[in-house]
């Protein structure tokens, strides 16, 4: 449901990329959150849907992450309106913030790879 179908939904889903990370750096203000990077954004084909990868660099356990994420999810309504305003598109889509954790496993293979070759 959520893939790049065409040319249009990829460049909404790089505007809303920029614009979101831009939010994020500015708008929000919330000490629970901590840094947080956008890893990539997916559009619905219907451009109504947008899932918004992040993840945390100074956040450890999967409380901290799992409260980070419910409260980028909470001020989704906020972000959407100023996304809104920022973009010139009819109708804002609306936000699923989701934790990628592609980059911590991609740690733990290196770390794999590195201790086999150490063998």
């Amino acid at each position: 449901m959520y893939f790049q179908h065409s040319y249009r939904t990829q460049r909404i889903a790089n505007e809303i990329h920029k614009k979101v990370s831009i939010i994020l750096q500015h708008k929000i203000d919330d000490i629970r959150i901590g840094i947080p990077t956008i890893s990539g954004v997916q559009v619905s084909k219907d451009l109504k849907n947008a899932n918004i990868f992040v993840t945390f660099i100074n956040k450890e356990g999967p409380e901290e992450i799992d409260t980070a994420v419910m409260i980028l999810q909470r001020a989704s309504r906020f972000i959407r309106f100023l996304l809104a305003n920022t973009m010139c598109i009819r109708v804002a889509p609306i936000l699923f913030f989701k934790y990628d954790s592609s980059l911590i496993e991609g740690a733990k293979v290196c770390s794999l790879i590195s201790t086999t070759e150490k063998l």
